[in-house]
C-alpha cells in the first residue's frame, strides 16, 4: 500500500511519514522546502520513502506541474493532503493577493489531486482521501489568520462524488486540526499562545503524534465506513 503526503516537510507532515512508515506503508513523501528530518528519513528508508519537491504557490502553472508527476500519484492509494501556507495578516488588511496565495497552496492542490486520484481508487476497488483542515474555520480565523482559516473552510466543500466513490471502497474526510505544538504558531505575532491553550477544555494542545495516528486511522483500512464528515480533532473545541 502507498500513501501520498503533502506537505510531508511539516511538523505535524513529518509525524504523518513516521506514522505511516511505523505500518510498514510505502510513502511519495511531497516538500517544497526541504528539512533535515524528512532528508534523514528517506536516506534511512530509501526502499520506502519517495521524495517529490514541488511548489504549488504558481497556481498559474499547478495543471502542468500535477500533470507532470501524474503517474506518481495515480498509484497511491491514500492521499493525505497537509499542504498549507500561513502568511498573516489582519482581516482589515487582506487582500485579493492574500487570500489568493492561500488558496493557491491550501486549496487548488488538494481539490486537484482528489479530481485525478479518486477515480483510480475507484478502479482499483479502494482507497482514501483525508484533508488537513483547521478548527480555526468554527471562529472565523484568529486575528490575523482569516485568509488561511477562508482557505481551509473551502477544503470542507467535498465534492458530491464522494457518494459514487463511497460504493466502490474510496472514502473521503476532513479532519479539523486544532492547535498543536507545532512551529506554525510563530508565524502569528499576534497569537498568545498561553491564552489560547486556555480555550482549548482539555487545557492543552494536541501533539503531532496524537494528530498524525488520527490521519492514519482516517487513511487506512481501519477505517471502513466513515466519509463525506468534517471531523475536529480539538481538544473539545
Amino acid at each position: 500500500m502507498k500513501v501520498f503526503i503533502s506537505g510531508a516537510s511539516s511538523d505535524i507532515g513529518l509525524a504523518i511519514c513516521r506514522q505511516y512508515l511505523s505500518e510498514g506503508w510505502q510513502i511519495l513523501a511531497h516538500y517544497r522546502t526541504m528539512r533535515s528530518e524528512l532528508e534523514l528519513m528517506a536516506e534511512q528508508n530509501s526502499d520506502t520513502v519517495e521524495l517529490l519537491k514541488m511548489d504549488f504557490s504558481d497556481s498559474a502553472n499547478l495543471e502542468s506541474l500535477l500533470s507532470a508527476y501524474r503517474d506518481k500519484f495515480l498509484a497511491c492509494d491514500v492521499l493525505v493532503n497537509c499542504a498549507a501556507i500561513l502568511n498573516p495578516l489582519r482581516f482589515s488588511e487582506v487582500s485579493v493577493s492574500n487570500i489568493m496565495e492561500h488558496f493557491s497552496v491550501n486549496v487548488l492542490p488538494g481539490l486537484l489531486l482528489m479530481r485525478d486520484m479518486a477515480p483510480a481508487m475507484v478502479s482499483r476497488g479502494w482507497g482514501r482521501i483525508v484533508h488537513l483542515g483547521s478548527i480555526g474555520v468554527k471562529f472565523g480565523g484568529g486575528k490575523e489568520s482569516f485568509s488561511y482559516s477562508l482557505s481551509k473552510h473551502a477544503l470542507e466543500f467535498i465534492p458530491s462524488e464522494f457518494r459514487d466513490w463511497a460504493s466502490k471502497g474510496v472514502l473521503v474526510n476532513v479532519l479539523r486540526v486544532g492547535v498543536t505544538d507545532t512551529r506554525l504558531h510563530t508565524l502569528d505575532p499576534a497569537k498568545n499562545i498561553t491564552d489560547r491553550i486556555k480555550m482549548i477544555p482539555v487545557k492543552r494542545m494536541a501533539s503531532v503524534d496524537e494528530v498524525a495516528k488520527t490521519v492514519s486511522f482516517f487513511g487506512s483500512q481501519t477505517n471502513s465506513y466513515i466519509t463525506g464528515q468534517v471531523i475536529s480533532i480539538s481538544g473539545g473545541e
